[in-house]
């Protein structure tokens, strides 16, 4: 197979959302040359998902605040965070939102103070909003560096290694011809894997190919079966972001027969009423509040009747009168999309939103294997077995700039690798294991779309082993019957080829993780091992051991 080119530079980002713009732009401040890769345009992934009103960023208010900041992040975690990151991201955060504007993003504080998602303390809150205002901004200032290159609808589809440190890569450019890039030091900030479910709140090019990427290259995952679901809209418009504080104003929530969803599913002494105030503070599902149960029963009644399309919201239409900004942005917001909760049916679902594990990384982004960086939602930051609503955003600031820095001092004390034509073109002959014979472009696409629709059956809300493994073994034979590597020589479909090759090994891998955790935690629930156990209270470490072979190991650390 031909490489059709050569670039060098100093620093390859991969991925263009908040954490990979503001890594690159840092970079490019320092008079590095950047190349950023990215699958779709410039300012892409769940940054600039278009079904969002707005992002928070949560900011610590003073010094009084950071223990209290940290006791929240603490409760929220269960036990599953890291506490450096989440000391630096406290210390940090407050300088970080204000450079927001720096990296073109349009920030506005929020009124008042207020607790986000799963925090116990009010503080305040940025919101960022004007996705396309946004992008505008950021093409405008990255046009104006010299050293700072951005080639869209490019993959990254494997890292160079060479001298016990990472000096390069492959990728599949617009056209679908393989580059590889020579440089000193790789960036990931490729975000997170939801579109490998069904029903997802991301953009496709949000598929944990930068999961596969640094696992491939001897870095650790963390964290992984804590995955956020939050519901969605199904009806009137597919794939909306539903905000939850609404649920403050809703009645109940009712299958096709009228009857209350929620009322069969609710535990004795907990009211409708009770558990739809709980919901509505925070997005998405948790096995740590009882208004789990609102989730449990969607998931349920899906997995029962196999119907995907929602249940219905009933509101009282004081919703519509409540005149708070938090409130406000949202609902005209939908009514700009043609939605009004009181007038139309609103039906909702549970929906893939966030990863809340990912790459292992210390406090400067930096993932073991040495010029190799992970930041965004990749990497298992701050987060646990629940995630504070705002830091994620944040996050992006405080450790794309941690990793930018860090990175710079790198690249000064390394030296660039010569990549040779034979040696690249050998590491593209190991990207694929010969399995199956099938290699036709309709029976690929049908097993992409067979993975996630197992992953959003198996893997979402309710979870139990015989779901879990009956799910690995259909995953399984599905990659038994392929044949990837002839499929990934035709120039046509290689970027299929590589999507289908990490949907099946990350949709096993998560899998396997829910698996090994046989309890119920935040973010992972599971119906045959309904409580939290003392002795799960580790985070499950994964590594790939040599290729195809993974090791899922509980550590504290």
């Amino acid at each position: 197979m031909r490489i059709k080119r050569k670039i060098k530079t100093d620093v390859l980002v991969v991925g263009s959302g908040l954490a990979g713009i503001k890594a690159a732009k840092e970079l490019a401040d320092q008079n590095h040359e950047v190349l950023m890769a990215t699958k779709m345009k410039l300012a892409s992934g769940s940054s600039f998902y278009p079904l969002k009103a707005s992002l928070g960023t949560q900011v610590t208010k003073d010094g009084s605040d950071k223990p209290v900041f940290m006791a929240d992040i603490e409760t929220a975690s269960r036990g599953m965070h890291r506490q450096d990151l989440a000391e630096v991201y406290i210390e940090e955060i407050a300088e970080r939102v204000k450079e927001y504007g720096d990296i073109g993003v349009i920030s506005k504080k929020l009124d008042g103070e207020r607790k986000a998602c799963f925090a116990e303390h009010p503080r305040d809150i940025y919101l960022l909003s004007n996705w396309d205002g946004i992008r505008e901004n950021v093409t405008e200032i990255f046009g104006g560096y010299e050293k700072l290159n951005v080639m869209e609808r490019t993959v990254v589809i494997s890292l160079i290694q060479q001298e016990e440190r990472v000096v390069g890569a492959l990728l599949l450019d617009r056209d679908n011809e393989v580059i590889v890039v020579e440089c000193k030091a790789v960036v990931l900030a490729t975000g997170g894997f939801g579109s490998l479910y069904k029903h997802n709140l991301n953009p496709n090019d949000v598929d944990g190919s930068g999961h596969v990427l640094a696992l491939e290259a001897g870095a650790s995952l963390v964290n992984m079966e804590f995955i956020q679901f939050i519901p969605g809209i199904t009806t009137p418009r597919y794939k909306t972001l539903f905000g939850e504080h609404t649920l403050m104003y809703c009645q109940d929530i009712v299958k096709d027969s009228g009857k209350s969803l929620l009322d069969p599913a609710l535990p004795e002494g907990l009211s409708r009423k009770e558990c739809l105030e709980i919901r509505s503070g925070h997005g998405p599902f948790t096995d740590s509040l009882e208004s789990k149960w609102f989730d449990i029963a969607m998931m349920k009644e899906i997995i029962k009747t196999r119907n995907e399309h929602g249940f219905e919201l009933l509101y009282d239409p004081e919703l519509y009168e409540n005149d708070e900004e938090f409130y406000t942005v949202y609902l005209n917001w939908l009514k700009q999309t043609g939605i009004h909760l009181v007038e139309d049916e609103v039906r909702i679902a549970p929906f893939a939103h966030a990863s809340n594990g990912g790459v292992y990384i210390d406090p400067y982004g930096r993932s073991g294997v040495p010029g190799l960086y992970a930041i965004g939602e990749l990497s298992c930051n701050i987060e646990g077995a629940n995630r504070l609503g705002g830091n994620s955003t944040g996050a992006c600031m405080v450790f794309g700039k941690r990793a930018a820095l860090d990175c710079s001092h790198y690249l000064q004390g390394v030296e660039p690798y010569e990549i040779g034509l034979v040696e690249a073109e050998l590491q593209l002959d190991r990207l694929f294991e010969k399995t199956g014979t099938c290699s036709d472009s309709e029976a690929v696409n049908a097993a992409v779309d067979k993975v996630r629709e197992i992953m959003w059956y198996a893997g979402n809300v309710v979870r139990s082993e015989q779901q879990l493994i009956a799910a690995m073994d259909e995953i399984n034979s599905l990659e038994k019957g392929l044949d990837l590597a002839s499929f990934f020589k035709q120039q046509a479909t290689r970027k299929l080829a590589i999507k289908a090759k990490n949907f099946l090994k990350l949709s096993q891998l998560l899998l396997q993780a829910m698996l090994e955790r046989k309890e119920s935690r935040g973010a992972h629930y599971r119906e045959d091992h309904p409580q939290e156990k003392p002795e799960f209270a580790k985070r499950l470490f994964i590594k790939e051991t040599k290729p195809g072979a993974l090791s899922f190991e509980f550590l504290n650390q």
